[in-house]
């Protein structure tokens, strides 16, 4: 195994050695943080036959899960060479279309509704984890995602799936792993054990998994705006992934500070990533400022969805060579489009490439 993460206070090891060790940007320390990319949908699949044809690539007219995953490993070792250090990959992906037909039907998740997982799911995700530890990169895993979530009925069901999961994760043998329990836990996922309050749960059971000794390094990530972690999540959580969407670079400033001043951090200071934002490189710039890790999210058009960015003021691309985003598939996962290049170009430039 090429890559090993580790944490040392608020600051990240790849194989023993800060990340971007002796890097500074504008006067500011870059050495121990993760510049990463939501990458969610790299292991995505659709299983409902009504919304499967949405996804199908431009040039030929049907939707290939192998493939995507396959152009995905193809490109780490490019992200790489620009200093990125880290993608997040999930179990149930991310919204690809937010259009109501198809986000309130598609079918995107490794675990059916009684728990079990489905074998192609995990295979793909083994190929990323053995790319991107061949490329120098971390993979932060996402279990949960509300809206696949909604389709398993019994809470103990997830915890159960929590804990196979890790335990396959560390049996695969990578240590190029981070953990992201639950995507943005926030009261709106109707699902109280995976909710604010508790999703601490979630993290303390994945912290006590050990095989041969060793452990997975976890927490879960918050919503944006002002929604950040509190309370025992926060008490237990190895390292904090707030997502910045909807928030202006002073707006980011702000919410970092806020989460830096709380007590919990205070007594065990410890990184902080935020691993969902947008497209704006003001924000990245804003986080690497405040000493946090920051993450691109660029949606793509044709989603029917707006941020920060209004992703619907056109159709998805016609040709693949111009699919824009990195989450409606089909997606192109090359550097092929002006935000893109604006992101890693403004990466490489904070880094070294390092």
């Amino acid at each position: 195994m090429a890559t090993e993460v580790a944490i040392d206070g608020e600051r990240f090891l790849i194989n023993g050695r800060p990340t971007y060790e002796g890097v500074s940007h504008g006067g500011k320390p870059v050495e121990g943080l993760l510049l990463n990319s939501r990458m969610i949908q790299a292991i995505f699949d659709d299983e409902c036959v009504e919304t499967r044809g949405v996804w199908a690539y431009p040039d030929t007219g049907a939707w290939d899960p192998e493939r995507n995953t396959d152009d995905f490993c193809r490109h780490l070792a490019e992200y790489r060479s620009h200093g990125l250090l880290a993608v997040t990959v999930g179990l149930q992906g991310g919204g690809g279309n937010f259009r109501p037909e198809v986000y309130d039907n598609y079918l995107n998740s490794a675990y059916r509704p009684d728990g079990s997982f489905k074998a192609p799911y995990f295979e793909r995700l083994r190929r990323v984890l053995r790319a991107a530890d061949e490329a120098g990169i971390v993979v932060i895993v996402n279990y949960f995602y509300w809206k696949q979530v909604t389709r398993i009925r019994e809470d103990q069901t997830l915890y159960e799936i929590a804990e196979r999961v890790t335990e396959w994760l560390l049996k695969t043998g990578h240590r190029n792993i981070l953990v992201d329990v639950a995507n943005e836990s926030a009261r709106w996922w109707k699902r109280p054990a995976l909710e604010p309050e508790n999703v601490h749960t979630f993290i303390e059971l994945v912290k006590g998994i050990s095989v041969d000794g060793r452990r997975l390094l976890v927490g879960s990530s918050s919503g944006g705006g002002k929604e950040a972690p509190f309370g025992r999540w926060l008490e237990v959580e190895d390292f904090s992934m707030p997502h910045g969407n909807g928030c202006t670079a002073d707006e980011l400033r702000a919410k970092l500070r806020r989460l830096k001043e709380t007590d919990e951090f205070r007594r065990r200071p410890r990184p902080i990533v935020v691993n969902e934002d947008g497209i704006s490189v003001e924000n990245l710039e804003a986080a690497v400022g405040e000493y946090c890790s920051w993450g691109f999210y660029c949606q793509g058009y044709g989603s029917h969805y707006r941020d920060r960015t209004d992703w619907t003021t056109q159709g998805r691309e016609s040709r693949y060579e111009g699919l824009s985003g990195f989450q409606t598939p089909p997606v192109n996962w090359g550097i092929n489009t002006p935000d893109k290049r604006a992101f890693f170009e403004r990466v490489e430039l904070i880094t070294g490439g390092r």
